[in-house]
């Protein structure tokens, strides 16, 4: 008898329905009983020689669905932070094997925040020497997200971030603060507007998965094998390259290679469970499987060294988690004042302007000039113009 597979989703938002399967392989023996656990605590058993085969029982946060559940199935309803833990399922068989499999895997419980992050202690007015001082906050979620700002559409300079510490409510439920902190320049200004952006982050964990290859203290390769558990919905990482037997000073150059997914695996490299730093791997072009599926590839290489070996071991592991990132995010887009045609109003820049003479006063003044020439030639005496020009002002 043989457990196929585990499928345990590594994440739900909170409230999500959740279902839970085991898939095993009696070959030929007889199924007794099929047992699930959180965090060592059994909820729900399946019993083909019962008269009720499945039966539940009552533990906080989990909430079986008896009709949808079966010896292969288990169906919780709804979900709740209490949900969260370690599940694990049992199988065992009838006489003469008694022969029993366990395995397990993470679910974690994830809070969104109802609301995009909140910009608060922005004026309505920015101009050049100005300093801007406002906060971000996200709402409650779990984890805490993760906040950043930007200026224009461009991250912003790390000096002008302030970070502060999240709040943690009652709930579980945690708060995020970030503040922004810069004074107004000429280039902070995009088109005569200052745009501030906050946006806020939660990576969503849904699964993960490792492999092992233990080498003997004679340099004997035992082979691969899993822990015990296996990614939801497919198979771990697989370490490819390896060779039957090493001996000190020989070459190990391995890669390892995710389950095809449609997003990117993190992979890291551990030796002896101390993960491997960044720059001693080499990631590789991802293998296409198709339009939607990939596979992601990081190498190790390294020379073995007698004091690698631990209690006569030497363990390479390699482990690929997946997640999806959900973000949100809320824009603040400042215009300047005494603004004109919606551009910045810059100080330095100013430029004065004298009021024109009115249209109507320069026509008046031109018609007044010609009147007074042609006088001037009709009139020549000065008395009788000077009477003239009294009258007409």
């Amino acid at each position: 008898m043989r457990l196929a597979r585990l499928e345990v989703p590594g994440a739900v938002v909170i409230g999500e329905n959740v279902w839970l399967k085991c898939d095993f392989d009696l070959e030929g023996d007889e199924l007794y009983s099929v047992k699930w656990y959180k965090n060592n605590v059994e909820f729900y058993r399946y019993q083909p020689r019962d008269r009720l085969h499945g039966q539940m029982y009552e533990l906080l946060g989990v909430y079986v669905e008896l009709s949808k559940s079966n010896a292969s199935h288990v169906f919780l309803k709804r979900s709740d932070l209490n949900t969260e833990g370690t599940y694990g399922c049992e199988v065992s068989s009838e006489a003469p094997h008694f022969k029993t499999v366990k395995a397990e895997d993470e679910l974690r419980v994830y809070v969104l925040p109802k609301e995009p992050p909140v910009i608060e202690g922005a004026d309505s007015m920015y101009e050049v020497g100005d300093r801007v001082n406002v906060t971000c906050s996200s709402g409650p979620s779990k984890p805490a997200a993760t906040l950043s700002w930007f200026i224009n559409g461009n991250t912003a300079n790390a000096t002008f971030v302030r970070k502060y510490s999240s709040i943690r409510h009652y709930s579980g439920l945690q708060t995020s603060q970030v503040g922004l902190e810069f004074i107004v320049g000429a280039k902070d200004f995009d088109q005569g507007k200052l745009k501030l952006r906050c946006v806020a982050t939660i990576s969503q964990v849904y699964s993960s998965g490792s492999e092992e290859l233990i080498i003997g203290d004679r340099g004997q390769a035992s082979g691969s094998h899993h822990v015990p558990y296996l990614v939801p919905g497919q198979d771990g990482p697989k370490i490819e390259g390896t060779s039957p037997r090493y001996e000190i000073g020989d070459l190990v150059d391995v890669n390892c290679t995710s389950a095809p997914a449609r997003s990117t695996a993190l992979l890291k490299w551990f030796i002896n469970d101390k993960e491997v730093a960044a720059n001693k791997t080499t990631p590789h072009p991802p293998i296409h499987y198709t339009e939607d599926l990939k596979a992601t590839v990081l190498g190790l290489r390294f020379r073995v060294e007698q004091n690698m070996f631990k209690s006569d071991e030497l363990r390479l592991k390699c482990t690929a988690t997946l997640s999806r990132v959900v973000s949100l995010s809320s824009d603040v887009t400042v215009v300047g004042g005494n603004q004109q045609n919606s551009g910045f109003h810059v100080s330095e820049n100013t430029v004065s302007v004298t009021n024109p003479t009115p249209r109507c006063c320069v026509e008046r003044t031109l018609w007044i000039s010609i009147l007074l020439t042609l006088l001037s030639a009709w009139y020549p005496n000065d008395l009788c113009f000077g009477l003239l020009m009294t009258s007409i002002y």
